[in-house]
């Protein structure tokens, strides 16, 4: 979910153009889960929001108001994916790692003593 808000700022310093105020704000929501029989089952959600204001120059025209949109929701796209990334999927990953092994504890700590 993505929210934009706009608003005209007036002429720039220079009198070169007009600028407008964008505010966006975008949420994703998180679900999943795991119930395959080999490694048990694992549920995981939740919610992730943020928002950017920016003020960009604008044209006459409202071309420039869909190029600044797309622009900021693009970045804050790749934003978001980054977070869920590291947070959500990097540390669920390394938790389930810590909690579980496919090793039984003598090898892991007979291999943890060789790696130190």
């Amino acid at each position: 979910k993505a929210v934009v808000s706009t608003q005209s700022t007036g002429a720039h310093e220079k009198g070169a153009g007009r600028n407008a105020h964008y505010k966006l704000i975008s949420t994703v929501m998180l679900w999943l889960q795991n119930t395959r029989e080999g490694s048990g089952q694992m549920d995981l959600g939740g919610s992730l929001s943020r928002q950017v204001e920016k003020d960009l120059p604008v044209t006459a025209d409202m071309f420039s108001h869909i190029v600044n949109i797309g622009g900021m929701v693009e970045r804050m796209e790749n934003n978001i994916r980054g977070i869920l990334e590291t947070v959500y999927f990097g540390r669920t990953l390394t938790v389930l790692n810590d909690m579980r092994s496919l090793v039984d504890l003598e090898s892991k700590k007979a291999h943890d003593k060789l790696n130190q």
